[in-house]
């Protein structure tokens, strides 16, 4: 199975917290929705650019693609 990755970019002095706090509710949606996935996690970029990631299998990309909208995706090969 392709696994692809998914990214949010959140950017700002607050960015930080921000991209924590959707990370904590990404890991909800996910659990609620009964979404399997490989891992995801937060990446400081700097100070005013922090990242969360989310990488999951091919078959669940429209359906987080539709409800929440990632910046950007990278098909990951293993």
């Amino acid at each position: 199975m392709q696994k692809i990755k998914l990214i949010w970019d959140f950017n700002g002095v607050d960015s930080l917290n921000t991209a924590k706090h959707f990370n904590i509710h990404l890991k909800e949606f996910l659990e609620k929705e009964e979404i399997q996935f490989h891992y995801t996690g937060l990446d400081p970029v700097n100070d005013y650019h922090n990242i969360v990631y989310l990488v999951i299998d091919k078959q669940y990309l429209d359906v987080i693609k539709h409800a929440l909208k990632p910046q950007r995706a990278f098909l990951l090969e293993d």
